[in-house]
């Protein structure tokens, strides 16, 4: 059987008199996909939120890989190797897909050769998992369906394990959904 990713054991979570999440327990194996559904306000987005260091459960625990973590921040959550693609894409539109992906990343100076690193290791991640568009292309230029790409490689350059697609299909057309 399949190691627990990562497990929600009890969470809850109110804003004010308003009770988003009730004593949710969700467990996902590793090597699965897993939808959450359920109406508009049934508290779906606030636990991926809760996963991803967004907001903090009033209580209950996270565990990833069988441990027992504290998310309180999204960086938090890439650290763990959780990533998310929000519905509402976080990219700079006059930007290309290669600056967009290492856009925030710690460390190494953008120099030339880090950047022929990041371009040689986008180009990798693109074909393991078939998700190829071109590095040099500026963002706003895509269609949405290219967009949510480099959204998702963005979080698999982060490092993801576990990726969080907050309502996928919300922003796509008929033919890319």
């Amino acid at each position: 059987m399949a190691e627990a990713a990562i497990e929600l054991i009890g969470i809850n979570k109110s804003f004010g008199p308003v009770r988003a999440n009730r004593d949710i327990n969700l467990e996902v194996k590793r090597g699965t996909i897993h939808g959450i559904i359920g109406e508009n306000g049934a508290g779906k987005s606030t636990l991926m939120s809760i996963l991803y260091g967004f907001y903090q459960a009033d209580s209950g625990e996270i565990r990833v890989a069988g441990q027992p973590v504290t998310i309180n921040t999204p960086n938090d959550a890439i650290a763990k190797g959780i990533g998310m693609v929000h519905q509402h894409f976080m990219l700079v539109q006059n930007f290309s897909v290669l600056e967009n992906v290492i856009l925030g990343m710690e460390g190494e100076p953008l120099l030339n050769a880090s950047i022929a690193k990041a371009r040689s290791e986008l180009e990798r991640l693109e074909r393991e998992y078939g998700l190829e568009v071109d590095p040099d292309a500026i963002i706003e230029e895509l269609p949405v369906g290219l967009q949510q790409r480099v959204e998702i490689l963005k979080a698999l350059y982060r490092g993801a394990d576990i990726l969080i697609l907050d309502e996928p299909t919300g922003v796509l057309t008929p033919a890319e959904a």
